[in-house]
């Protein structure tokens, strides 16, 4: 038998690799105008989702600290008996505390109603009487922004009790009813000598519960605690800046200059980009720009309405 041996291809050159690799095209710069352009869009969108953040959440973080340094403001003077009762009083000064265990709420009601002051919580209507006294006391408060403390005033039934802590003692509202647009008003007789209504916005349709559109009122009548007189000296009006769904036009100054110095800022880390290191430019810019935006946000929002 014959063996066959198997033999090995001759050793020579590899055959030549026949695919031809082309050079990757070099990308093509864009046009001068429309670099300028595609940055100020890029640069539209973010400080468009940061103000949505900062108006959801950030804001109500900014809001439950500020209720913590109220809270311990108001304790220390209610123990001291300094609490204002009534005349005139400093914006957003603490003046009670309110708790609707019906809809698991616990503020503090600072004095004012602009849309810088229920930044702080829930505020007074300077121009009606304090919460206790005789009269329609009216409480303000936001329903989407910093918080929301409001936002489920709307849900109130009949008969919910809100109980307030002011210097003058503690006080019990029975829930009459939540109105909107159109809806009766109670009468004097439902509301009795001594009432409260508390104030917020509502939206409705596609806008529930992110863009309020309209007030919406919940009306109380005073059944725990005794009617106390009203202090002479409270204001006969109020700016127009306390009034419903109003913002603040002063805030549009602060809203300009903050902004330019936040373009200065950005515009002297684009030359930085440059010449500095990447940590370099992380440690100066970031804690930079984030102040400004904050900044820029805190005023802006305050040209909104100051019930939402």
């Amino acid at each position: 038998m014959t063996d066959f041996a198997v033999q090995e291809p001759p050793a020579g050159p590899a055959p030549a690799d026949k695919r031809v690799i082309r050079p990757k095209p070099a990308p093509v710069p864009l046009p001068a105008p429309a670099a300028v352009a595609v940055a100020m869009l890029t640069g539209l969108a973010v400080l468009g989702i940061w103000f949505v953040l900062y108006a959801v959440f950030f804001s109500g973080i900014q809001e439950s600290h500020s209720q913590r340094v109220l809270y311990s403001q108001l304790r220390y003077e209610l123990a001291q008996a300094t609490v204002p009762l009534g005349g005139v009083i400093a914006a957003r000064t603490p003046i009670a505390y309110m708790q609707i265990a019906a809809i698991g709420l616990s503020q503090v009601i600072v004095e004012g109603t602009s849309a810088e002051d229920l930044a702080s919580g829930p505020g007074h209507l300077p121009d009606t009487p304090l919460p206790g006294q005789a009269g329609n006391s009216e409480i303000f408060g936001r329903s989407v922004t910093f918080g929301g403390p409001f936002a489920n005033v709307q849900k109130l039934r009949p008969g919910a009790i809100i109980a307030i802590t002011t210097g003058q003692g503690v006080f019990g509202y029975r829930v009459i009813d939540v109105r909107g647009p159109g809806d009766p008003v109670p009468t004097a007789k439902q509301l009795g000598p001594a009432s409260m209504t508390l104030v917020t916005s509502a939206g409705t349709g596609w806008r529930k519960g992110w863009a309020p559109d309209h007030v919406i009122y919940a009306d109380a009548t005073l059944v725990i605690g005794k009617i106390q007189p009203t202090p002479s000296g409270q204001p006969a009006a109020v700016p127009a800046i306390d009034g419903y769904l109003a913002g603040d036009p002063g805030a549009l100054l602060p809203v300009f200059l903050w902004l330019a110095a936040l373009l200065l800022v950005t515009t002297g880390l684009a030359w930085a980009y440059t010449r500095w290191t990447g940590w370099q430019l992380w440690l100066v810019g970031v804690p930079a720009v984030l102040a400004l935006l904050w900044l820029t946000t805190s005023y802006a929002i305050l040209l909104l309405p100051n019930l939402a």
